[in-house]
């Protein structure tokens, strides 16, 4: 069973801080130095402060950026600028953004996943890990006993019976808290303490198997981590929700290679396409699987693997059967071996145009356009236990951090 608590949050307080917009961030793993700098100029309590520091390579260990984010923390805690609520609650926020044109307003709520020794059955992870971001969360959660930011999960909810009483609350009830982001995006928050909708989402919960949306890295720190902190911090959205948007990630590989294109051919058809937003278009009609958009030296081109290579590939798989006709899949275990590229030299944005920036500045460098895995068949293949490789989905937008803060001590 997924159990589930409200609890009382560290918020920022009001007056004490700068308005709730300039002290609240994306979570770290999406923030760039360039968002970065942004964010610590916007004020001198933002949370990016706490989960991503400003790196001193030279400085020695008690200087590092873990040890600056706490002496942040504490200060920010004795001051009150982060002050603990009386009440435990649920924390239901209400992101307002805009997706391919249209108003979408997704709504959630925040509480405290228990971490019970069987929560592995019932909470899925859809993607690997890598070693590096969970070292670093490690260290952070040494160094601050907190759950500084949400993972972001997502649960059944046939006939939107949670997600109605959700929406009765944010339509009887003015926000908490709410800030604009990013010039065009609200942000909105209520604390629920309201122990009939508590115990209604807490049943409903307990039901249910949830899938781990965003924040793998952290999840598995917390578990980990579950014998000294039986918690952690999650935000949890319906899947029945209109406004869950899922993206793809692209991929820019800056690889040294004058053959590549004769190499590709060997595994893909190629033609020129007129240009970016016309490849992504032509994805958009595609059904057969391993179709993919690919730019190289200022060019760009449709990619769909050949037919007898992508029967070959089915029938003999690297990854188990029901994964096999993935893109993701198909161009980690098919196309990039029998071009040369390792895994590592792979980089990842959900942005299109910034990856193929990227690849047009770069000699010899190439980008890859994927399509948008349909979320029924992620949760298919996590409740089944399969994995799929690194940034396979971007779920848009992410939830973001400051919203709420839950210390463990």
């Amino acid at each position: 069973m997924v159990e589930i608590n409200p609890f009382r949050a560290l918020r920022y307080q009001e007056g004490k801080s700068e308005s709730w917009g300039s002290v609240i961030a994306p979570p770290y793993d999406v923030i760039d130095p360039e968002e970065q700098d942004r964010l610590h100029q916007l004020s001198p309590y933002n949370v990016v402060r706490l989960i991503l520091g400003k790196r001193q390579s030279e400085a020695p260990e008690h200087e590092s950026w873990y040890y600056s984010a706490k002496r942040d923390y504490e200060s920010w805690r004795r001051n009150g600028i982060l002050v603990q609520d009386a009440s435990p609650a649920l924390y239901v926020i209400e992101h307002r953004f805009e997706a391919d044109g249209r108003p979408c307003a997704r709504l959630g709520f925040t509480a405290l996943l228990e971490l019970r020794d069987d929560v592995m059955q019932h909470v899925h992870r859809h993607e690997q890990t890598l070693s590096g971001p969970k070292a670093d969360r490690t260290r952070l959660l040494e160094t601050i006993p907190a759950n500084l930011e949400s993972i972001f999960c997502v649960y059944p909810d046939d006939g939107g019976q949670i997600q109605g009483k959700l929406r009765e609350i944010t339509g009887r009830q003015s926000p908490t808290a709410q800030a604009t982001v990013m010039k065009k995006e609200e942000i909105r928050l209520w604390a629920v303490v309201d122990t009939g909708i508590i115990h209604a989402v807490k049943r409903h919960l307990s039901a249910a198997a949830v899938l781990i949306a965003d924040g793998h890295h952290r999840f598995e720190v917390a578990y980990n981590q579950r014998h000294r902190y039986k918690v952690v911090m999650s935000h949890f959205v319906s899947m029945g929700d209109p406004a869950l948007v899922v993206h793809p990630i692209h991929r820019f590989i800056p690889w040294q290679d004058a053959q590549v294109r004769s190499k590709l051919e060997t595994v893909c058809d190629i033609k020129v396409c007129e240009n970016r937003e016309a490849a992504l278009r032509w994805l958009t009609t595609q059904q057969d699987p391993g179709r993919f958009g690919w730019s190289h030296k200022g060019k760009v081109y449709t990619a769909s693997v050949k037919p007898e290579q992508l029967d070959a590939w089915l029938a003999s798989p690297s990854v188990p059967t029901p994964m096999a006709s993935l893109d993701v899949s198909i161009l980690h275990g098919l196309i990039l071996p029998a071009i040369g590229v390792p895994h590592e030299a792979v980089r990842y944005h959900a942005d299109a145009s910034r990856v193929e920036r990227e690849a047009a500045q770069s000699p010899a460098g190439m980008a890859w356009f994927l399509r948008a895995l349909a979320l029924t068949t992620v949760y298919k293949l996590a409740s089944n236990g399969m994995v799929l490789p690194p940034k396979s989905t971007y779920f848009y937008p992410k939830v973001w951090s400051g919203l709420t803060i839950n210390p463990l001590t």
